[in-house]
């Protein structure tokens, strides 16, 4: 709500600017990656074709089950169309592309976000651009509502159960031991409690919904958010290749990453780096921390002891929960219902000229143009700002979250944390 209040506003016209060079940018960076990933697959094709056709002339020597071989036939036949778009033939190589894309994992989303942080911090940004740029952050947010296409019911009961059960744990005990050893510190009540729901739910938000209960001071979300942000901006860069040593799948990345990643765009940009299956995890448990938004600000209320001061403010606890809630959330469990009900009118996202399948086809340009903002919007400068106890408290109790989650996801495997989707 608060993005469309601000494009209506009277001055409007300072967001052009900047929503114009994160379109520029997005456009030129997803068609690099469209690029690479012909490049790429037609480099797999060229390298698996031989060995389709061996495997499928051993097969109809030994008489075995045409299903198999029809369907090492449709794999041939496919790898031969990717190896045609790029006018090659068996035996052409593009490791490069099988490095970049494949290796690094040096996709759209890490093209905008390591290209916007280079553009930041060398040539610099122009400031008739910032407004812009600042709007064109929160677009991620409907292409979160746009993956409600992928789920049904029975992801939300399965995935978000365990997820909503983990986050639980995690959320509180984190937040009791950041507001514990902020007391502990002598840390002001107003930042150690923000810094306690931030680090415990999903960073911004939770700052947000808690900093009037606490009287928190502008300089107080400033320095939280700070901290929030630049832990996660180190854990977005870092996580994908930890995962990817560690041999994590996909689903158990987007549960880690849920956990462990506090700002919903930086979680998405890290789960859309690894995978879509992480992805569609993330974004699932993320939906559920965001849903006890309401209970760490109730439980911020018991930590320090604020009913009566609470119960005396002008707008009371439930509208403060209420005024600061993330309604795009909302939009997302609409269309997992839709979805659930499988309405033939509405398709399905691999369903091709349906209104599902359109809307799908959308979602990575939202992503794309948050992602541009995010990279434009990250100053190293900015970043060395944040420091001091409330720091190292926060982002010691952010670190530990996210190892113990590694743990807990390595133990709970990959089948409860896997997303089906429907369709």
């Amino acid at each position: 709500m608060s993005l469309i209040r601000s494009m209506v506003a009277d001055d409007w016209q300072k967001y052009i600017p900047g929503l114009l060079l994160c379109m520029l940018f997005a456009f030129v960076v997803m068609n690099i990656h469209h690029v690479l990933a012909k490049y790429q697959k037609a480099d797999e094709a060229s390298f698996e074709i031989p060995r389709v056709e061996e495997k499928i002339a051993e097969l109809s020597a030994a008489g075995s089950d045409p299903a198999e071989i029809a369907a090492l036939q449709a794999r041939l036949e496919k790898y031969r169309k990717d190896l045609a778009k790029m006018g090659g033939k068996v035996g052409d190589r593009w490791e490069w592309a099988t490095l970049l894309y494949q290796d690094l994992q040096f996709k759209y989303v890490a093209m905008l976000l390591i290209g916007g942080i280079i553009i930041r911090n060398t040539i610099g940004v122009a400031k008739i651009f910032l407004p812009g740029i600042g709007i064109a952050r929160p677009l991620i947010k409907p292409g979160i509502i746009i993956l409600g296409v992928h789920y049904i019911w029975s992801d939300v009961a399965k995935v978000g159960g365990a997820g909503l059960l983990l986050t639980a744990v995690f959320i509180f005990g984190t937040a009791l031991s950041v507001m514990y050893l902020c007391k502990k510190f002598n840390v002001p009540d107003g930042l150690g409690g923000i810094m306690g729901a931030g680090t415990g739910v999903c960073g911004v938000s939770a700052i947000i919904a808690t900093s009037p209960v606490v009287k928190a001071k502008p300089r107080d979300m400033a320095y939280a958010i700070g901290t929030i942000l630049l832990f996660g901006t180190l854990m977005l860069f870092v996580m994908p290749y930890l995962g990817q040593m560690l041999d994590v799948s996909q689903s158990q990345f987007g549960a880690w990453a849920a956990l462990a990643i506090l700002n919903t765009a930086q979680l998405i940009a890290a789960a859309e780096w690894y995978g879509e299956d992480a992805r569609n995890t993330a974004v699932l448990i993320n939906a559920a921390r965001i849903m006890l938004i309401p209970f760490i600000v109730m439980y911020t209320v018991w930590f320090y002891d604020l009913k009566e001061s609470v119960a005396h403010e002008h707008h009371g606890l439930w509208n403060t929960i209420k005024s600061k809630f993330p309604v795009f959330i909302l939009g997302f469990f609409i269309l997992v219902l839709l979805n659930s009900l499988n309405l033939p009118f509405l398709g399905g996202p691999k369903e091709a000229h349906t209104p599902f399948w359109a809307m799908n086809a959308v979602y990575k340009w939202f992503f794309a143009l948050g992602f541009a903002g995010i990279g434009l919007s990250i100053s190293i400068d900015d970043m060395k700002k944040a420091g001091g106890v409330a720091f190292l408290v926060g982002s010691g109790a952010a670190a530990t979250k996210m190892v113990l989650g590694l743990i807990a996801v390595i133990l709970i495997g990959t089948e409860l944390l896997m997303v089906t989707g429907g369709h």
